[in-house]
């Protein structure tokens, strides 16, 4: 009677869980802005650039979710990998040819290990932070670091490229429980619509 209890209770589980869905967890970060290779030779920072020393205030983005379909067919597409980048401008000084200095990007990386058709993306907390905090920080304009986008790139098996677009920062801030569709395109841009 017992072992039946267990069985029942473990098959009502499992009918209640839909696996085309991700959860909360499954997505992380996986690398922060100083460890990701965009200090180096991207930017012009040739070495690791240490610990942050200017700070703006955090920018919240809502946990939304993100459902993948064939741009040509509007089948569910399953990535078996997807990045999100949560990326922020800085003013890097000195930097050559620019007296003034220079807008720079940096990230931070999220991963998420599901490998659905629709996963739900957490909310997640962008810091955006810089590695030069002096004069022209401030002369002769308020060069804070700033959020810019969200940048997603997936892994798809049959995909010569990573199929990956881009939120800008005012839809950004608009995500709360919306659905972005991702328009996988295994030969050129993918595209993203937000419902």
């Amino acid at each position: 009677m017992k072992k039946n209890i267990v069985f029942i209770f473990a098959l009502l589980f499992s009918l209640m869980q839909d696996t085309s869905y991700g959860v909360m967890d499954s997505c992380r970060l996986d690398v922060p802005a100083e460890e990701n290779g965009l200090m180096g030779p991207i930017g012009n920072m040739a070495e690791h650039p240490g610990p942050a020393v200017i700070h703006s205030s955090p920018v919240v983005i809502p946990a939304f979710w993100i459902q993948f379909v064939d741009e040509k067919s509007g089948q569910p597409v399953i990535p078996s990998e997807v990045n999100i980048a949560y990326g922020w401008k800085w003013l890097e000084y000195p930097y050559p040819e620019h007296s003034w200095g220079a807008w720079s990007v940096a990230s931070d990386w999220v991963k998420c290990f599901e490998s659905k058709n629709k996963i739900e993306i957490p909310e997640f907390e962008v810091r955006p932070r810089g590695w030069y905090d002096g004069k022209y920080t401030k002369f002769p304009w308020n060069s804070r670091p700033s959020f810019t986008h969200i940048s997603i790139s997936l892994a798809v098996n049959g995909c010569s490229i990573s199929p990956g677009a881009s939120i800008s920062e005012k839809e950004a801030r608009k995500l709360k429980n919306k659905t972005v569709i991702f328009k996988v395109n295994c030969k050129g841009k993918s595209t993203i619509i937000i419902e």
